[in-house]
């Protein structure tokens, strides 16, 4: 976390009380180390949904499931419907039984496998895009899912302020060199791309907002 963690304490303090079943998948997260967004992430992006009344999304990146339900809990009012995809066969079936439990099987479907590989075999228009899958593989899935997007769809991508490393003179491990170059790169054609207006907000570990021009 890029800012002081009695902050972040403070904005899931604000967050309204999950149910046991989130509570679970972040009791869970926890333990075992599995990559999820915070609550504060999953309220906006519940948030998001609600505002722009999506039908049809798209998430790139499952883990166990809980950024997912996050997004298909409030689009089951309307008959919207989310499309998730993780490499992860384990996590993906785990993910899956949360699924059931949480009564949205019909409004989630589940896919596994590379989400490179099995993006151009989909078809749009997706109203919302999330992303929160392998960082170094942004640029990738950018190009992959802008054909797919609906005109005015929103893209949604996380962990883009990667704990504030992108930021130039930020000292950091050697080892996410590579990864910290590819955030940086990702976010300058986002930014500089003319088939999106975009904003960056510095929640949870870093949120490009991207609208996809009409």
């Amino acid at each position: 976390m890029f800012y002081p963690f009695a902050l972040e304490q403070y904005l899931e303090e604000l967050v309204p009380q999950r149910d046991p079943l989130l509570l679970e998948m972040e009791a869970r997260s926890l333990a075992e180390t599995i990559p999820i967004i915070t609550p504060a992430v999953g309220n906006f992006l519940a948030w998001l949904v609600q505002v722009s009344s999506a039908h049809n999304m798209l998430e790139i990146g499952t883990a166990i499931g809980y950024s997912t339900l996050w997004l298909a809990r409030p689009a089951q009012a309307w008959g919207g419907h989310v499309t998730t995809i993780d490499l992860n066969v384990d996590r993906q079936q785990r993910a899956v039984a949360y699924f059931s439990r949480a009564g949205l099987t019909n409004t989630i479907t589940s896919l596994a496998g590379d989400a490179r590989k099995l993006l151009p075999s989909l078809d749009g228009a997706y109203d919302l895009v999330f992303i929160d899958a392998a960082k170094g593989e942004y640029l990738e899935y950018l190009d992959l899912v802008t054909p797919l997007m609906a005109s005015n769809g929103i893209l949604v991508v996380d962990n883009v302020l990667f704990r504030g490393w992108v930021v130039p003179g930020s000292t950091f491990d050697p080892k996410y060199e590579r990864m910290v170059a590819k955030l940086r790169e990702f976010l300058a054609r986002l930014n500089q791309n003319p088939d999106f207006a975009t904003s960056v907000l510095p929640l949870g570990d870093g949120l490009a907002i991207s609208r996809r021009r009409s």
